[in-house]
């Protein structure tokens, strides 16, 4: 046995040093010559992430299985409550980056200032904001928790914003209580809501921007669904590093019938929708579970959906932002959607004052 340990991890050395030396010879940005790299660590980081062997992701893996299994840890981002129910770390507690600062603090401060240039803009141009922000999973599914609990401060903070905007008088949708209504609103191994969850956000947000569209619109969406459920493997699942071991040695993936939405068109060539009124920019969850095609359903209007994944704060409206100019001119209404966990990054936040930079040019 020590024999065999000896040969792996020989093989291992070799095999890290083959690497290192290939990318030192192809990527001329790998530079390991540099003294002050070395210095502050940041070499090692860049050799860390560099070395590739064959049997790395086998290991992590089965590290990761057998972790579960044996001691029910899923790592230092994911937490399990009732059995099968994964949360996300940072839902439950802020991040260690502002751990030790003030619910209210300088980043809350420049997200609040921030909103207000983006809502007084869009006021000036004659467009509405519409600002959605998405409760954490742990306090929607909070019978889910088994144990868990989610820090007053997260709560704090949560509730410093919603009073933001009440402030400055911007239209705010309360997802809380549609979603609690809607239970289980959340997959068990995701971050993200459900077809449920999706379709609950997308009545509350419809409700509200409907009265400002006036009345709904004529277009109509078609829903198709799978026979049979399939296991969908959750985020949570994936960073905990089990999304590709066997079940056995894992919570069980969610188990999902498969639907889709689309336009309903009447087949001709020249079947064009009518110009874009409803401009969606958020977070992950408006690319998930249908959510802006069911909120096109609910006003009977197609979405223009710019959202991105990692939206974090204001990242898919900050890209918008900047290409406003040509916006067209049917623009009602900016439905501009979140996630809680956003207003908790730390406070050296870039995007932030990226986004508050492009709103004074």
């Amino acid at each position: 046995m020590a024999w065999c340990v000896v040969v792996l991890l020989a093989a291992g050395l070799a095999l890290a040093v083959a690497s290192l030396a290939r990318l030192t010879r192809d990527d001329p940005a790998f530079d390991l010559a540099s003294r002050a790299a070395w210095r502050d660590g940041s070499v090692l980081h860049r050799i860390d992430r560099a070395i590739d062997v064959p049997y790395a992701p086998f290991l992590r893996r089965w590290q990761a299985a057998l972790r579960y299994r044996l001691l029910g840890d899923l790592g230092s981002q994911v937490r399990e409550g009732c059995p099968g129910w994964l949360f996300y770390a940072d839902g439950l507690r802020p991040p260690p980056a502002t751990a030790n600062v003030e619910p209210v603090d300088a980043a809350l401060n420049a997200r609040v200032a921030t909103l207000h240039r983006y809502a007084e803009a869009l006021r000036s141009n004659g467009i509405a904001l519409v600002v959605v922000t998405v409760p954490d999973k742990a306090r929607v599914e909070t019978a889910a928790l088994c144990g868990l609990r989610q820090d007053p401060r997260m709560t704090m903070r949560f509730d410093a914003w919603r009073h933001a905007l009440a402030a400055a008088g911007v239209a705010h949708v309360d997802l809380l209580d549609a979603l609690r209504a809607a239970r289980p609103a959340f997959y068990r191994t995701d971050v993200h809501w459900n077809a449920a969850g999706a379709q609950a956000a997308a009545d509350a947000v419809g409700a509200k921007v409907l009265p400002i569209l006036g009345a709904r619109g004529d277009v109509r969406f078609a829903t198709e669904r799978a026979r049979t459920a399939t296991p969908r493997v959750g985020d949570l699942l994936k960073l905990a590093g089990l999304g590709d071991v066997p079940d056995g040695w894992r919570p069980a993936p969610d188990l999902e019938v498969d639907e889709t939405m689309h336009v309903q068109t009447s087949g001709g060539l020249l079947d064009d929708g009518p110009p874009p009124e409803v401009l969606l920019a958020g977070s992950s969850f408006s690319r998930r579970s249908a959510f802006a095609e069911r909120l096109g359903a609910a006003l009977g209007r197609e979405i223009w959906n710019t959202s991105l994944d990692d939206g974090q704060f204001d990242r898919a409206l900050a890209a918008q932002w900047t290409q406003r100019a040509s916006w067209p001119k049917s623009l009602r209404v900016v439905v501009w959607e979140m996630s809680e966990d956003a207003l908790s990054m730390p406070p050296g936040d870039a995007r932030v004052a990226d986004a508050s930079r492009d709103q004074k040019n």
